[in-house]
């Protein structure tokens, strides 16, 4: 009897280090792209907006496939769709919430506030389980709390979160059941193409349909990519911090367990921070609009450094657990 090959996680790990790179550029991108459509299309309402850049991301992602997995598309299983469906869901919600909430704050901050998820994840999993979370979970949310007051000085001045950061809190609770949406057992069989490809459709035609809902109009829609500038960040967007972003997470996190995954993913607001130092002032010349480079404050790595460590220490004991079970 032939053996298996053994699972590629060396490979896999290299691709999700990738993705967490584009991950961390998405922040300061989309950012810039939001402040860019302020400064071009100021009559269209947020939510509108909003839902122009998730349709015109998404579907134009979904394009980006569709060369590569359109002859497949007749044969998508009911396990495909369920997927397909639950990521949509889930990703759509979540990051449309974070959109929302990237217009209120900083890049760096909301790449730092949405590393919450890997807090979340455990708790999902202890629900499910019918377990109470353990001291180490406990301490990990404490230190959550004090990180994100350090890096929302509303948070000390106000003791309650400003709108963006909230939005961003609640966007993370749908980015954790993405992750264990991706990890479900019955899903390994799927083919991560198909999946990928539905879910850019799901969502991309859900927010088309939306943007008339929240006060769209057609001029609205051309005032958002009007300029080279504009049109520029979105192909970014699309390609760079979506299509290529998904495919890698839906393709390769398999072959690692969550817990490093989440590890991994930890580097994920580093990344953004470093990039946000310099990259706004090339977004400003590019797109006409005022984006100034962040400084990198105390506040800021102490902040982000205890929501790591929350992160690390989660995902630890996340692996004792595996190992004992196993």
């Amino acid at each position: 009897m032939t053996a298996l090959p053994p699972p590629p996680i060396r490979r896999a790990r290299s691709m999700l280090f990738s993705a967490t790179l584009l991950w961390g550029l998405s922040f300061p991108i989309l950012r810039g792209l939001e402040l860019a459509q302020r400064a071009w299309a100021p009559e269209v309402p947020f939510p509108a907006f909003a839902a122009a850049d998730m349709a015109v991301r998404f579907l134009g992602a979904a394009l980006v496939l569709l060369p590569f997995y359109a002859r497949e598309l007749g044969s998508v299983s009911r396990r495909e769709w369920s997927q397909a469906g639950g990521l949509a869901l889930l990703g759509g919600a979540g990051l449309y919430l974070q959109t929302v909430g990237l217009a209120q704050t900083n890049a760096s901050v909301s790449a730092f506030l949405t590393q919450l998820y890997t807090l979340v994840v455990p708790l999902i999993v202890a629900c499910r389980d019918r377990r109470w979370p353990t001291l180490r979970v406990t301490g990990a949310c404490l230190l959550v709390l004090l990180g994100a007051a350090l890096l929302s000085p509303g948070l000390l001045t106000h003791l309650s979160p400003a709108f963006g950061e909230g939005m961003i809190v609640i966007s993370t609770i749908f980015f954790a059941g993405q992750i264990v949406w991706v990890e479900r057992p019955r899903y390994a069989a799927n083919r991560a193409g198909v999946v990928t490809l539905l879910m850019f459709a799901m969502i991309g035609l859900f927010f088309a349909a939306a943007f008339p809902l929240l006060g769209g109009t057609v001029a609205g829609g051309h005032a958002l990519f009007a300029t080279p500038g504009l049109i520029a960040l979105m192909v970014a967007t699309v390609v760079f911090c979506t299509a290529i972003n998904y495919y890698i997470m839906n393709r390769w996190q398999r072959w690692v367990s969550a817990t490093e995954a989440g590890l991994i993913y930890c580097l994920e607001p580093v990344i953004a921070t470093m990039l946000c130092a310099f990259l706004p002032g090339v977004i400003s010349r590019l797109a006409s609009v005022d984006y100034a480079n962040e400084a990198l404050g105390w506040n800021l790595l102490i902040g982000g450094a205890l929501i790591i460590g929350a992160t690390v220490l989660v995902a630890t004991e996340r692996r004792q657990l595996v190992e004992m079970e196993i």
